[in-house]
Order: structure tokens, then sequence, then C-alpha cells
């Protein structure tokens, strides 16, 4: 039997933008950095929505806020099944912004010009459905 887990995405929101963060992925191709929206698995016993608030706190170093639900989505890799909760989310202050060592920075950026960043065409797919 293959293994469960739970993952959570913050979608954050302002002024009509969006914030990508770009993580470092692998050293050992040519560009090893990717855009994704704040992202984390979710501990054993931890509340999805506990664990965004964690995610937007430990990934940006600023608390935030959930607004609602934008979608789920589950994939298989392997033997493993991931099931997510993409958030709409709120932060009070970009000027707060304080990234961890496997990023390289952030952008705000309109929903029209996601397929410039984000390369996982499933993604953009749920964002479309979603309505973004």
């Amino acid at each position: 039997m293959g293994n469960i887990y739970l993952r959570v995405k913050g979608i954050i929101e302002k002024d009509g933008k969006y914030l990508l963060i770009k993580r470092w992925v692998d050293d050992r191709i040519p560009d090893p950095f990717i855009w994704e929206f704040v992202d984390m698995e979710v501990n054993f016993g931890e509340a999805p929505d506990e664990a965004m608030l964690r995610a937007m706190e430990e990934i940006l170093s600023t608390e935030g806020k959930i607004e609602r639900i934008a979608y789920t989505w589950s994939s298989m890799i392997g033997d493993s099944q991931c099931i997510g909760i993409a958030y709409i989310c709120s932060i009070e202050d970009e000027g707060n912004i304080v990234l961890g060592e496997e990023y390289d920075g952030w952008e705000w950026v309109e929903k029209e010009k996601f397929p410039d960043y984000i390369e996982n065409r499933y993604i953009l797919k749920d964002l479309e459905g979603a309505g973004l």
C-alpha cells in the first residue's frame, strides 16, 4: 500500500496581483529555480488551515490570512498520492517578506502572466478552473 500525504498551497493576492516565489530545485539542471506559490506539506495531526498559516510564516517570514479555498487537487507520484488544498490568501505588509536560503526572489504577477512563470500545465489548468 502506498503513502498519502496532504499539501497546502497559498495563492496570495494583493491589488489584483499574485505572489510567486522562486525556489531552488536542483543545481544539476541549467535553470535550477522554478516559480511557484507558497506551498508546504501538512504535518500529522495539523489542520490544513494551520499548515497554510505556518507556511506563510515559515517561507515568507510574515503573517498571512486565509480568505477562502480556491481549489483542491490530487496527483500520483510512484506509489504515493498527494492531495492538496489551494487557498486564496492575503498578507498585510509585503515589506516584511524575508525568504529562506532555498529561495531566490519573489514577484507580484498578474494572473494573465501565470503561463510566463509557471511551467506545470496541471497547476495552470487548476488555476483556470478556479477562475484565476
